[in-house]
């Protein structure tokens, strides 16, 4: 009997599940979601583990939310692998991006975060020269290859990662209402010390009725 494919919604549901096998980051997220409901601030160190959680979320996220000349993309994919090193005061961090639909394709990123030395508060930015993006579709794929392109996905990937706090700012209260809370951040801070990244987040926030 030939093979039953899964639906697009189907193809999400088994993409998450398995993402959050391999990723779960719930406890962390709902740690940030007391501390958020309780004094409107969370401050605490994270390490690389926790961290890579939190990224991996992010990432799936940006990709979701991403458009291209004001129309969504409608992406199925999934982070396939994410990895993060803190080594005193700079994070490695690796990750590849699956694309299912509406296209087929690979993205790998490499990359380093330092502490921004001109920022006025904590932050992270990126190394320079540090970003490194390889794209990988099936040989003759010539609607991926150009798809790709016309994404530019190098671009946004620069233009993101230069303050990593906007990431957060802009797709964190996503993951955040997924544990009943509702609002936004007005600060967050973010240094690398000691193999642990030390987060700062403070905002209105409250529970979803």
């Amino acid at each position: 009997m030939p093979q039953i494919k899964p639906t697009d919604e189907q193809l999400r549901a088994q993409i998450e599940a398995v993402s959050a096998q391999h990723y779960p980051s719930e406890q962390i997220e709902k740690r940030i979601a007391a501390e958020l409901i309780k004094n409107g601030r969370f401050d605490s160190r994270i390490n690389s583990e926790e961290l890579a959680a939190i990224l991996r979320n992010l990432v799936f996220t940006m990709f979701s939310n991403h458009t291209l000349a004001g129309q969504g993309l409608n992406l199925i994919h999934n982070v396939a692998t994410m990895r993060v090193g803190i080594n005193k005061s700079q994070a490695d961090v690796r990750f590849i991006v699956h694309i299912h639909k509406p296209i087929t394709a690979f993205l790998k990123f490499k990359y380093v975060l330092v502490n921004d030395p001109v920022s006025v508060s904590s932050r992270l930015t990126l190394k320079r020269n540090s970003l490194v993006i390889e794209e990988h579709t099936k040989r003759f794929d010539i609607k991926a290859k150009a798809a790709l392109a016309a994404i530019n996905i190098e671009s946004i990937a620069r233009r993101e990662l230069v303050d990593p706090t906007q990431i957060i700012r802009a797709t964190l209260p996503e993951r955040l209402a997924k544990h009943g809370l509702s609002g936004q951040f007005n600060c967050i801070e973010m240094a690398l010390a000691d193999q642990q990244l030390n987060l700062c987040l403070e905002g209105k926030f409250e529970p979803i009725t």
